[in-house]
């Protein structure tokens, strides 16, 4: 794993970062409740670069 963050549209959901053979991918998880345990949601496509990641699904401001 490359690194994680959350995700701006969707709070509740982290976006994991992963690279093979050159290529950015992301799994995005929703994060764990009281309720329920964190969830797999969906494999992004892939990417060139981690920057196009971020641009596609861009990351919650941080303070």
């Amino acid at each position: 794993m490359i690194e994680k963050y959350t995700i701006a549209s969707e709070p509740d959901k982290t976006m994991f970062v992963f690279a093979k053979n050159g290529q950015f991918y992301g799994h995005i998880v929703k994060n764990a409740t009281t309720k329920a345990p964190a969830k797999l949601v969906f494999e992004t496509e892939k990417y060139t670069t981690v920057d196009a990641l971020k641009a596609a699904y861009p990351p919650a401001e941080t303070l």
